[in-house]
């Protein structure tokens, strides 16, 4: 996802109910301090439903959009994905490195009884 993408994301998030476009203009507006017009705004909703980021359902006159995925959904997979690309989907290296390398961290999980 990328960031545009992520502050639409939590814009709809915010929300928590289905949204018309022009009203998510406002609030994405407000929310990032851009000024995007409607049609780059429904460009990116139009690819977000390419991706199942986004759902648009139909109205008499106009479709109101609301997330395919939850904010929690997201943050589990992007984690994983952290992981993945950046530690070899390791969750252990990745405090290793946090904390100062490897050999120290496995004396602190062997300290802790964790190992």
């Amino acid at each position: 996802m990328t960031e545009a993408e992520l502050e639409i994301m939590e814009t709809l998030w915010a929300k928590g109910e289905p949204v018309f476009l022009g009203e998510l203009l406002d609030d994405f507006n407000a929310r990032t301090q851009k000024d995007w017009k409607k049609q780059t705004l429904n460009t990116f909703l139009f690819k977000m439903q390419q991706q199942d980021l986004v759902r648009a359902i139909e109205g008499e006159r106009f479709k109101r959009y609301v997330p395919a995925i939850t904010r929690e959904a997201y943050l589990e997979e992007a984690t994983r994905s952290f992981l993945v690309k950046n530690y070899g989907g390791s969750c252990a290296k990745m405090l290793a490195m946090l904390s100062g390398g490897e050999n120290r961290m496995k004396r602190r999980l062997k300290h802790c009884g964790k190992c």
